[in-house]
């Protein structure tokens, strides 16, 4: 039995997504110390078990795989609490051996190491029994315990993954979830308020955006003066290598106080804007009040909201700023005012 902890943070270490058809999967990076033993020679061992069971499930040797609790940690008025997510098994439907378990680079304190880069199916069992979970420390094989969830029952005899299914749903988000959660976050985000200027956050909202999604492209600053409510022009690709469409987008960014609400007025003057098949960006260092993400949401408007926090865990799931990153922020920060000067 093995617990994974899904931090909502982002910071690129575990991330929990919605897959195909509403499939809940999880993103889990294996982390690394910086400048320690290789990939699998870690102390804890945590990556030969990920190598380990990975090739159990394409090999069809499940009956040995441990089964994975997700739990999720969170923020609310009450302080920091966990919320188990489900039971999950590794890979999903479908994905090869080739894209389920990836070693990949990353760079931290001028130090190059790798991760595993790993993908779980949460499965549809909404409760495990605790008598389950006494059989699994007494030793039982998991799917030989007569209190095993049937979906794991049925992975492990014929690999079939059965996935909790949800519906994608657009919920207004608080202000706490949408401002830094963690005084990495905060100091990320205070460096980009306090050292750029409102036109120099045009830019860093240009840059971001490519960052945030590889797709957007052609990405251009708009002049100081009358830009008629689109702080920056870019493109949007949809489709695939050998043939794509591109949508017009139009980002909005606004530097302002990390207190100050962006309400109605901003937000419909970047929709007004927006023609039929254009996608909308908003930026800000602050939030978005509660009432324009209810309008956005019931009136189905494409636009994307991107808070100061956002832009936090967004700069820190690219490493740029966060733990050993400064410098990498620094550099970033750089180029953008070099960027608004020219």
């Amino acid at each position: 039995m093995c617990v994974l902890r899904i931090g909502h943070e982002l910071r690129g270490k575990r991330v929990a997504r919605l897959g195909r058809s509403g499939e809940r999967n999880i993103h889990v990076f294996r982390r690394q110390s910086l400048g320690g033993p290789p990939l699998h020679q870690t102390t804890v061992g945590g990556n030969r078990l990920l190598e380990k069971v990975f090739t159990s499930t394409h090999t069809g040797d499940r009956d040995g795989i441990p089964p994975f609790l997700c739990f999720e940690k969170y923020k609310d008025e009450a302080g920091t609490q966990m919320r188990f997510l489900g039971l999950a098994c590794p890979g999903a439907q479908g994905m090869s051996g080739l894209q389920d378990l990836v070693a990949v680079w990353r760079v931290q304190n001028d130090l190059r190491f790798q991760n595993y880069r790993a993908v779980f199916t949460i499965l549809r069992d909404a409760a495990v029994s605790r008598h389950w979970l006494q059989d699994l420390v007494d030793g039982i094989a998991p799917a030989e315990s007569q209190h095993c969830p049937p979906s794991w029952c049925s992975w492990v005899r014929s690999g079939t993954y059965s996935p909790l299914r949800c519906a994608r749903q657009r919920l207004p988000r608080t202000r706490l979830q949408q401002m830094p959660q963690n005084p990495m976050e905060r100091q990320v985000l205070d460096r980009i308020f306090q050292e750029l200027t409102p036109r120099e956050f045009e830019f860093l909202a240009a840059s971001l955006i490519g960052i945030m999604d590889e797709r957007f492209t052609q990405i251009t600053v708009t002049k100081a003066v009358r830009d008629g409510g689109r702080d920056v022009l870019a493109k949007y690709r949809v489709g695939h290598d050998l043939h794509q469409v591109l949508l017009d987008a139009y980002v909005e960014a606004k530097r302002w106080d990390p207190e100050s609400a962006v309400g109605t007025k901003p937000m419909m003057r970047l929709i007004s804007r927006l023609k039929h098949r254009d996608l909308g960006v908003f930026v800000t260092t602050s939030f978005f009040d509660l009432q324009v993400q209810k309008e956005l949401i019931d009136d189905n408007h494409p636009v994307l909201l991107v808070s100061g926090g956002d832009i936090s865990r967004i700069l820190i799931s690219a490493q740029i700023g966060g733990d050993g990153a400064d410098d990498r922020l620094t550099e970033w920060l750089t180029r953008i005012k070099t960027a608004a000067q020219d």
